[in-house]
Parts: C-alpha cells; structure tokens; sequence
C-alpha cells in the first residue's frame, strides 16, 4: 500500500500544462484535459477542497460509494474513495500524494446507533446508510471480532430496525438530534482492538491517467491539502452552525490525518488482513440480506 509522494523532476514540471494559481483566476487549458475528480462533501474532507484552484479540474458532489462506482467505470478518474473500494480496485488506481482520512481513535461520525447496547444486537435488524462502502464492512469486522454480534440482518434505512449505521455529516446530525439510546464510534472501537489508527479514504487516481495529468493533480491536491489545513478559520466560517460551533468544527477536521504515514498504512494493513478472514460482501445493492 505504501507509495511515497515524489516531486516530479524540473524537466517535467516544465511540460506540465498551466493550471491556475488562485482560486479566482482563469486559463487557457481546454476544459477537455482538466480531470473529473470526486467532490466529497464530508466536513472532514474540506481540507483538500477549501484552497483546490476551481480550473485544477472538474469537481463531482457524490457520495462514497458512488464516487467509487463512478471511478471503477471511468466516470471520474480520481477521488477520495473509501478505502474497501481502493482495495477491491487493486492495480485499477494508485494512491496519490499519501493522501487520505484517517483518525487514531475516534472518529466522531462513524457511528453505529442503537436501541439497545451493542452486544446485545445479535439477531437484531441493523439499517446501513446507502453511502458506506468501508464503514460497513469495519462494521461486520468488529461484530465478529470485537463485540462477538451474530445473527444479524443488514437492512435499508427506511425498514425497521433495531439500529443503524450512519457516517459523515449525517452522523453529526443524529448524534446531535439524539434519537437513540446508544451511539458506538467505529474509529474507536478499532483502537481498541488493534491499537492502531484507520483508514476511512484514500486519495487515488485511475492508472491509466494520463501521467502528466496525474503529477499535475498530485501537485495542486498536495499543496491545496497543505493550505486547507492552514485555513481553519475559513472552515468555520463556512461550516459553524447551531449544530456545530467553530470550536466543535476546528477539532472535529484536525481530529483527523489527512496524509498518510507508515502508522495509517500499518493499520490500513491490519484492517484489510482481518477483511479477508470473513465471507466475502459487499453492499452493492442494499436490500434486506442476512448478514455473515
């Protein structure tokens, strides 16, 4: 998994194409040779896109597993995908710039809500949001690793259920409404049981990119991530709210890793070695499915 991010050499700097070096200034580059790059929405994906330039490339609002669908068909050529997608595509992407989402500990809206303490969900109905592609799969791992859950069924949010598993900004909303009696943080749980950080998304782009496209890319997302992480400030202003104070919103975003070291890839190691020990799923289409 690890690739160490590589400045390319002056020579090919020099034959990259003009990108803009603001935010609000125009260039000649023809819209055709500007990437389609996945826009994740997340508050704690903001830091890459906050000082991204708008001409870097072609930005697509989706949520995690469609931008993974979508990177898989050729629809988008990059994005921050859920890291159980970046495996399963296996040679079809390669990292870009070590980038990614990760946290040591908890990660404050990957939770599992419930009715009832979570071991005692066994045989119980669990909704799973639509968007998960990773979430549910370290969701199945420490039910059987951790927290010794069976017999459950993995429903759609809109049946009945007896708990429900919900991430990103919607998670912060139903923590805050308070709608269950029990709320499970699956970052944490992991370090629990492995001591380790996790993974939730890495940055990747499609391996048959143009390389020149590609350096160009891993330049401006490396340096746009960089200055993100230095405008905290804008990102409260943008996103505080009667939910979320600026305070809860600075350490919320730097709760997280944004680029990924020999720590994240241990335990991106770590998740994928247990992944392979359980039957092998995937949500593709999430209708009412014993779980395994």
């Amino acid at each position: 998994w690890q690739r160490q991010f590589v400045m390319p050499d002056a020579s090919r700097l020099n034959e990259m194409r003009c990108i803009t070096k603001s935010r609000f200034m125009t260039t000649n580059q023809p819209s055709s040779e500007l990437l389609d790059v996945g826009h994740m929405t997340y508050l704690n994906s903001e830091v890459f896109y906050r000082k991204l330039p708008t001409n870097s490339c072609r930005l697509h609002p989706m949520p995690p597993r469609a931008m993974a669908a979508a990177v898989e068909e050729g629809e988008l050529q990059a994005g921050p995908l859920p890291i159980a997608e970046v495996m399963r595509l296996g040679e079809t992407v390669k990292s870009l710039g070590n980038l990614g989402v990760a946290c040591e500990g908890e990660a404050r809206s990957v939770f599992l809500f419930s009715h009832l303490p979570v071991e005692e969900l066994s045989g119980k109905k669990i909704a799973v949001t639509s968007h998960t592609a990773t979430s549910i799969q370290l969701l199945r791992l420490l039910f059987a690793d951790h927290w010794n859950v069976t017999g459950h069924e993995f429903v759609e949010m809109s049946d009945d259920h007896d708990a429900a598993l919900v991430i990103g900004d919607p998670a912060l909303e139903m923590l805050n409404r308070g709608d269950f009696d029990h709320h499970n943080d699956l970052g944490g749980a992991w370090n629990s049981l492995t001591g380790l950080p996790f993974v939730f998304a890495e940055w990747v782009i499609r391996s048959d990119t143009d390389q020149l496209l590609s350096d160009e890319l891993e330049l401006r997302l490396v340096q746009a991530t960089r200055d993100g992480l230095e405008s905290i400030p804008e990102i409260q202003q943008a996103r505080t709210s009667n939910r979320m104070s600026a305070e809860h919103v600075s350490n919320y975003v730097l709760n997280f890793t944004y680029f990924l070291g020999e720590k994240e890839r241990e335990g991106q190691r770590e998740f994928e070695h247990r992944l392979k020990r359980l039957p092998q799923w995937r949500p593709t289409v999430l209708t009412p499915t014993a779980a395994v």
